[in-house]
């Protein structure tokens, strides 16, 4: 399967926390391989993507907390992901794609697995839809998704946890330079650790800005750079209390915080007793403004 090379001229930059994510950056590929960045490059790796197949495709209407979650995202530069699960809990997978002349070539990124499936685009007045033949991720001969908003990049942000085509320097700048009041609304708490086996792994708290009585939504975000969950939740923040509540889960615990800034004056938030971390401790770090994005109700 040939991918789109990622030259830095130009491209977005995906963000995981306060870093840039250089694990996005595509494997080496079986056959002759583009190796230059230029024109002609990007003429031959666009030729290889069909523009139609970029945005968001979902298979089922979702409305209630708990509905079956199925989507899948097409960036226009050659890389997406799979989403399933439940309104509130779900799964992601990441891959690299290339899709012309009805054949998709799939590569999921953690287990490095590729798959082809036939594809073609059908329109019943109300919807646009995509058809595979071949799904690699749901049963039957063929399964049908259908189009959420404009065509395009615009859902990215917030589907990937910190991606915002910001940059690198945007988000570190946004995180030192955010509020200093105890409010912990609208902003990400992060925490990553880079392995000795190789890797990094992601612990996230995106939590929405708060209503006048402490009380808000949000949602943790959890795995790897290639799979991640992500859950839903209620919160409400009393000074040094801070109350979560996981509702697919039916969970709720009440837990001490403090807010104290970092090393490099960048805050911390502690929760005394993380649920995210078998209510150990844990320290998260003030990483930026949260995000909103099109498909946040199928989060």
């Amino acid at each position: 399967m040939r991918r789109r090379l990622f030259c830095p001229q130009g491209l977005v930059v995906l963000l995981l926390g306060s870093f840039a994510l250089i694990e996005w950056v595509p494997e080496k590929t079986e056959g002759p391989a583009i190796d230059v960045c230029g024109p002609e490059a990007e003429d031959a790796a666009a030729a290889a993507i069909d523009p139609r197949l970029a945005g968001l495709w979902q298979r089922f209407e979702t409305l209630h907390e708990g509905d079956p979650v199925r989507f899948y995202f097409f960036h226009p530069d050659g890389f997406g992901i799979y989403r399933y699960g439940k309104v509130g809990l779900t799964n992601t997978h990441s891959f690299d794609y290339a899709g012309s002349q009805g054949v998709l070539d799939l590569r999921f990124r953690k287990s490095g697995r590729g798959h082809a499936a036939g594809y073609r685009f059908e329109s019943d007045g109300a919807h646009e839809w995509l058809v595979l033949a071949g799904d690699p991720r749901e049963a039957g001969p063929e399964v049908r998704y259908f189009r959420v908003g404009a065509p395009g990049a615009e859902c990215a942000e917030g589907l990937v946890p910190g991606l915002d085509g910001g940059g690198v320097e945007a988000l570190a700048g946004a995180s030192q330079h955010g509020p200093r009041t105890g409010a912990l609304g609208g902003r990400l708490w992060g925490d990553e650790q880079r392995h000795a086996t190789g890797g990094m792994s992601f612990s996230i708290y995106q939590l929405q800005p708060q209503a006048i009585d402490g009380r808000g939504v949000g949602w943790h975000h959890r795995g790897d750079y290639d799979e991640w969950t992500t859950e839903s939740l209620g919160f409400r923040q009393q000074g040094e209390r801070l109350a979560l509540h996981f509702p697919l889960r039916h969970e709720s615990l009440a837990t001490t915080i403090t807010l104290t800034p970092g090393a490099d004056q960048v805050r911390v938030l502690t929760l005394a007793e993380d649920p995210r971390d078998f209510w150990r401790p844990h320290d998260y770090r003030d990483m930026g403004p949260g995000f909103t994005d099109c498909a946040e109700s199928l989060r």
